[in-house]
């Protein structure tokens, strides 16, 4: 009833329900591209996949003795916001620069608590932000109003086509300042700009290397590739072995 490993839908209340149809009913008026795919698309292959979060730990330390969680072990979010990986990366920059300052074995479950001490407010409001994102997409919003379709008509429609301007300008910019506000490093500004000038250089380098060796006629000779030697007939890679 969901494929291979997912779990079962709670409303399936037909083991034998056909999923690839409950899922185009759920896209009708969608392009037909949409319609393609599905149409494509066995459906003992099609799965569920529930998505869970956790409550902050405010109460209880993300360390005990020198042991210390970090990413999903300890504060899972839902995934709106794209911050899972990253908070797990910026735990694992504060758990090393803590650690890199501890001197003795025994300061480690002291600098584990620093670890949590440190992470434990910007890691909830993440999880705040997304399980916020997450509910406001279910539960608030539909698909936009349109004056060129007739796919938006409920009230959740004409709500979500007044909201985007607010969304766009104005929540968006302001979550997204903090998201990426955390810059242990100093900040990046003109980080694409230095590497654009370092690969110029450098690829300006290899360039006329490349072209003084063609003019001295260097002419680079290959073999067959993986997957032309991959073609030949089994016989003449073994007789080759031989």
């Amino acid at each position: 009833p969901s494929g291979l490993g997912g779990s079962t839908r709670d409303t399936q209340s037909d083991p034998e329900e056909n999923l690839v149809e409950y899922i185009k009913s759920l896209h009708e008026g969608w392009t037909d591209e949409i319609m393609t795919v599905l149409d494509a698309t066995p459906p003992e292959s099609v799965e569920q996949r529930d998505l869970y979060d956790r409550p902050p730990e405010f109460f209880r330390s993300w360390a005990d003795g020198n042991v210390a969680l970090m990413g999903d072990a300890v504060h899972a979010m839902m995934p709106n916001l794209g911050q899972g990986g990253c908070q797990a990366i910026e735990d694992a920059y504060v758990l090393t620069e803590v650690l890199a300052k501890t001197k003795a074995t025994s300061m480690i479950p002291d600098s584990l608590q620093e670890y949590y001490r440190s992470r434990i407010l910007r890691a909830s409001a993440v999880q705040f932000l997304s399980r916020l994102a997450s509910d406001l997409i279910i539960n608030a919003f539909d698909t936009p109003w349109s004056p060129h379709d007739n796919l938006g008509k409920s009230w959740k429609s004409y709500l979500t086509f007044f909201w985007k301007p607010i969304l766009q300008y104005v929540i968006f910019p302001v979550q997204f300042a903090f998201l990426y506000s955390y810059y242990p490093s100093g900040r990046m500004d003109d980080i694409a700009e230095k590497l654009r000038d370092r690969w110029l250089v450098t690829h300006k380098e290899s360039a006329e290397a490349a072209f003084d060796r063609a003019a001295e006629g260097f002419v680079y000779e290959s073999g067959p590739s993986f997957f032309q030697k991959s073609e030949q007939p089994e016989t003449v890679l073994a007789a080759r072995r031989d």
